[in-house]
């Protein structure tokens, strides 16, 4: 456990760090990545995931998306080489790079986990859907996006109804909101 939490604190560091020095973005930054990490954290006590796993979950969450371009088709492969550089280097075996890796593509939208851990990092990524918070999140997603706010709220809305969490503990904790957030946009169209 406590090489766990050593590697955790070199990964968490190198993400704030690179994120601070090579990101000016809205929503996809540190404090996105910290808020995935800590609902990763959450489904995983909820579905019953074991330390190892919960490990390389933290890590990919930190780590999935250190490069964000919008409207670029890569960004997580991207952010997958930059893993793979790094991980080695703070003391992450070959497996758990591996582990790590497959867990950041699982992010990449449209989304098919295959496998429960992948369905935790997937809804983990958009918890904020079913949040309160969710009209500021969003308002920095359309920033960042640099989407007019015309149209804003029925593209939220058609996006909100298409959405499925994959997990219980996510469908327990986060469809209620996803519901009273679909009802917040339309009372403002």
């Amino acid at each position: 456990m406590k090489n766990y939490l050593t590697k955790l604190k070199k990964a968490y560091k190198f993400a704030e760090e690179f994120m601070q020095d090579h990101t000016n973005r809205d929503y996809h930054n540190f404090r996105h990545a910290k808020d995935v990490a800590h609902s990763a954290l959450r489904l995983s006590d909820g579905e019953n995931v074991g330390y190892q796993k919960r490990f390389e979950l933290i890590t990919a969450a930190l780590l999935h998306d250190l490069i964000v371009e919008p409207y670029n088709k890569d960004n997580e492969e991207r952010s997958v080489e930059i893993a793979r550089e790094l991980l080695p280097q703070i003391g992450y075996s070959p497996k758990e790079v591996k582990n790590v890796t497959k867990l950041i593509l699982a992010t990449k939208v449209p989304t098919k986990p295959s496998n429960k851990i992948e369905r935790i990092i997937c809804d983990a990524d958009v918890d904020n859907l079913g949040r309160e918070d969710f009209l500021e999140r969003g308002e920095e997603v359309r920033k960042e996006l640099n989407i007019p706010q015309e149209g804003w709220y029925q593209t939220q809305i058609n996006f909100l109804k298409n959405h499925k969490y994959y997990t219980k503990t996510a469908k327990k904790l986060r469809n209620e909101g996803l519901q009273k957030n679909i009802a917040e946009l339309e009372r403002r169209l």
